[in-house]
């Protein structure tokens, strides 16, 4: 699914990673060792070792752009966020970032959730943190979490933990990004963020436009960077329990 999505998204004319190629290495400059020569490797899709200690190519497609990379960091370091998680991890290039990101602040505990992490990804995401990540008071800021993220979701709402970011970039299709939206909120702290991943598809502009129509817990903040939307929690959801605003459907 992942891999189908991205191959449109190329055909649509995402291509911020291929045109910053000759670049890589000045735009990644302000990222520390090891995460800068980590995904300096993953940019330029160089075969990468897997959980099985065997190197496997990547499929070209599956990535986020270098640009949006840079933002997740910068705003990561400016916001310090005690907490941060993302829904999809596949090889790890988002992950890299906020990894990276927590090392610079010396501060942040990072989860990832990726149901196929060990199967269809080879372990590649994951053996790319455990090569990087760093410790903090002798205990590791990274954890991966093997399943799927409303089973998750429920379990973390149980045990009342909060994120200060949540980045959505899981399954794509509509029903199931506005799900995680709706069950994520519930664990976002007051003041913290949620951003959804890959704005070109009418599955996730749509969920914006709910989000936008009737999600007043939420404000939407403006970016330089169109392929996400960023949404900050700005109190509890005190709907009516037959509130309902029309919303755009994208086409």
């Amino acid at each position: 699914m992942k891999n189908l999505i991205r191959k449109i998204s190329r055909v649509l004319g995402i291509k911020a990673e291929k045109k910053s190629i000759d670049s890589i290495h000045e735009s990644l400059v302000k990222l520390d060792t090891p995460f800068r020569n980590l995904l300096l490797s993953l940019y330029q899709e160089a075969p990468q070792k897997g959980l099985d200690n065997q190197l496997h190519q990547l499929d070209g497609e599956t990535k986020i752009s270098i640009e949006q990379g840079l933002w997740l960091y910068e705003f990561c370091i400016s916001k310090k966020p005690a907490s941060t998680l993302e829904i999809g991890m596949a090889y790890g290039y988002s992950t890299l970032f906020f990894l990276a990101a927590a090392a610079k602040n010396h501060k942040g505990q990072h989860t990832a959730i990726d149901p196929f992490q060990k199967t269809h990804w080879k372990g590649i995401g994951l053996s790319l943190a455990m090569e990087c990540t760093p410790k903090m008071e002798g205990k590791a800021i990274f954890q991966l979490i093997e399943d799927y993220s409303d089973r998750t979701a429920s379990d973390i709402i149980r045990r009342g933990h909060k994120f200060d970011i949540v980045f959505i970039d899981g399954n794509h299709r509509f029903d199931d990004v506005l799900v995680d939206f709706y069950l994520y909120a519930q664990v976002c702290t007051v003041g913290g963020w949620i951003i959804l991943d890959d704005m070109w598809m009418p599955s996730i502009k749509t969920v914006v436009n709910f989000i936008r129509s009737n999600r007043k817990d939420f404000i939407e903040l403006p970016t330089n960077i169109s392929n996400i939307a960023v949404f900050r929690k700005v109190g509890d959801d005190t709907r009516k329990w037959d509130e309902f605003s029309a919303f755009p459907v994208a086409k």
